[in-house]
């Protein structure tokens, strides 16, 4: 009997195992909560298994489901709010294990298009004595024994096992998060200062010419009919670069639009503020992992600016193309170059440690070709997901 528990036992520690290897290569919140679920309801041969984050509100700021179709879920309606068993896991902070939850005293019912549930097994994910949230499963799927509770307390001591690196899981995917939307504001307060400096000269170029047509009104009224026509001209193209000031200024978004309509938008920006002619043309590329994209970007951003601070590039001609199930970035200019044989203070001087660091971070590649006086080309490739 000991060897059987035993075997069970390793059994158990083995999928706990899997479901941990699954959660550590996710960087997104979202992505996180949903491996925990599909884990735990994987792990512990559960129907319905499911995961609430908790607002400052009495509902719920994320609740992730697995088990439940598309089309129930929204027959459902609204998200739970923190009521019943929920909020005693959440603010007791305390492991929930009922033979049949609809028969405790807390349970307050459910929504008609709500699946029947009977046992039932919850806990906190916690870190510290901050509760980031609650697992709970439904449904176990083995004969009930009569009057109790198909879960068993080995179930329960898997889940926690489960639920304690959930905590540190969802704590890195948040930190992760965190760190992502400081790098997007140094991007756009950087993308802020040029479009700042682009309006700026052309503001400056409006009030020379209005100072010249001023001058010529009288002594050369044809002259100044042709400055008049120039600040026309000045002021349409200040217009254009105030818009895409208010337009550009928004917060980054990679997330709602993609990498392709993400990438495309800063090279319009970056070709509108500075003199240098910057192109973004796209070849087949599929929508990639949230990690990938974002590598993709970081790694393009680092480049056009290398190409157009640095460089004194004319001309930046950024590529993406399909590559396998992955993608090639690709951005080539025609400014001064730099010898590869001081590839490592060129590689402080231009950024490409970083480049490097983050083509490895997704199970990518950047190569770099540049010749002095003859440009740079820097490549990216990532695979897919």
């Amino acid at each position: 009997m000991t060897k059987g528990r035993g075997g069970g036992a390793e059994a158990g520690l083995s999928r706990v195992s899997a479901a941990l290897l699954a959660m550590s290569r996710h960087l997104e919140v979202r992505d996180v909560l949903k491996t925990i679920v599909v884990s735990a309801r994987e792990l512990l041969d559960a129907e319905y298994a499911a995961l609430g984050v908790p607002d400052d509100h009495g509902g719920f700021a994320q609740f992730v489901v697995d088990g439940v179709s598309e089309e129930q879920w929204k027959a459902i309606g609204p998200l739970p709010r923190q009521h019943g068993i929920l909020a005693a896991m959440l603010k007791d902070a305390t492991p929930q294990r009922l033979a049949d939850v609809r028969l405790d005293a807390r349970f307050e019912g459910w929504p008609s298009a709500h699946p029947v549930m009977s046992d039932f097994l919850g806990l906190p994910i916690a870190d510290g004595d901050e509760v980031l949230g609650a697992v709970f499963l439904a449904n176990k799927r083995c004969p009930k024994p009569e009057g109790g509770c198909g879960f068993t307390a080995e179930d329960e001591e898997l889940l926690s096992i489960l639920a304690q690196h959930a905590a540190i899981a969802l704590t890195n995917a948040r930190l992760h998060e965190r760190s992502r939307e400081l790098t997007i504001a140094g991007e756009r307060a950087r993308l802020a200062h040029e479009l700042h400096d682009a309006v700026s000269q052309k503001l400056f170029s409006l009030r020379l010419t209005a100072q010249a047509a001023t001058a010529l009104v009288d002594r050369d009224p044809g002259r100044a009919k042709d400055e008049l026509q120039q600040i026309t001209l000045l002021a349409a193209e200040a217009a254009d670069e105030l818009r895409s000031a208010v337009v550009e200024l928004r917060p980054a978004a990679l997330d709602e639009d993609g990498l392709v309509a993400t990438l495309r938008t800063q090279v319009q920006v970056l070709d509108r503020a500075h003199s240098a002619r910057v192109t973004f043309a796209c070849h087949g590329v599929r929508a990639l992992p949230a990690a990938q994209e974002e590598a993709v970007l970081r790694v393009a951003q680092e480049a056009l600016h290398n190409a157009l601070r640095h460089a004194d590039a004319g001309q930046v001609d950024v590529t993406l193309a399909r590559h396998g199930q992955g993608a090639r970035l690709r951005v080539a200019d025609d400014g001064r170059g730099f010898d590869p044989s001081a590839v490592r203070r060129a590689g402080r001087h231009l950024g490409l440690v970083s480049m490097r660091y983050r083509a490895d971070g997704v199970g990518g590649g950047l190569t770099v070709e540049s010749v002095p006086g003859k440009g740079t080309v820097i490549e990216m490739a990532v695979p897919g997901g």
